[in-house]
């Protein structure tokens, strides 16, 4: 958006996971520029079930809209009405709409079975309550050499097709919602095909909202509608 890459959020390497807190970053289309409809907000990495990481109660109450800005996250204190800041009845826009699973390809193949049991625990749970859920599948430059030489190769190479049919099977989702990614990790400047790849899941995670808003709303017919618009007017929080 802004022509450059930005440096947010923090990031760092812990095996804890590194982000503590909720923390939601509102995109603009450009620097200094007014909020777009889009809102992604990050929390702690899930765990090796519920004693490490993020645990469900604490999940579901991000996705209903309870949990507060900055609120930092603590296993053996799950979130309620006494925690600072709790929102009892949360409005649409403090609800998440869409949920993404982050997986990393270099480690896809390694997850233990008590994280992946996390994981498809958190998408019965999800499902449940028909939130849309997707997976990016981030630093796919670096388990196949092909992508790693140009990222256009990203949905041909063999290597690259069994990391996403394992990333579909971890979280118990279909092919179809797994999104790979290049990150921005050493670059300097941005890259026309890396954006593409990013742009493209932003893309299908707004049209997974847009389908789900529309089978619970469906829009009145319009005599002068001239064809499948895009919703922008309704705010979306990932």
């Amino acid at each position: 958006m802004y022509g450059q890459v930005v440096l947010l959020p923090n990031i760092g390497i812990s095996a804890e996971g590194f982000t503590k807190r909720l923390k939601c970053y509102d995109i603009r289309s450009e620097r200094g520029g007014k909020p777009t409809a889009l809102t992604l907000c990050d929390v702690l990495a899930l765990g090796d079930g519920e004693t490490t990481g993020l645990t469900l109660p604490d999940a579901l109450a991000v996705i209903n809209g309870h949990a507060p800005e900055g609120y930092k996250f603590q296993s053996e204190a799950p979130i309620d009405a006494k925690c600072a800041g709790y929102r009892p009845e949360p409005s649409m826009n403090d609800k998440i709409h869409c949920a993404v699973f982050v997986l990393d390809a270099c480690q896809v193949l390694t997850y233990s079975e008590g994280q992946q049991t996390t994981m498809r625990r958190f998408h019965s749970e999800l499902s449940d309550l028909d939130i849309p859920q997707v997976v990016l599948l981030t630093h796919v430059d670096q388990v196949c050499h092909a992508v790693q030489e140009d990222v256009k190769f990203v949905y041909t190479g063999r290597i690259l097709q069994e990391k996403m049919q394992k990333a579909a099977e971890v979280v118990g989702l279909s092919v179809s919602h797994v999104f790979p990614v290049k990150n921005y990790s050493s670059e300097l400047s941005v890259s026309c095909n890396t954006d593409i790849l990013l742009l493209n899941a932003v893309h299908h995670i707004l049209q997974a909202v847009d389908d789900t808003f529309e089978d619970y709303c469906p829009p009145s017919p319009s005599p002068l509608s001239t064809g499948p618009q895009h919703s922008t007017s309704t705010p979306v929080t990932v």
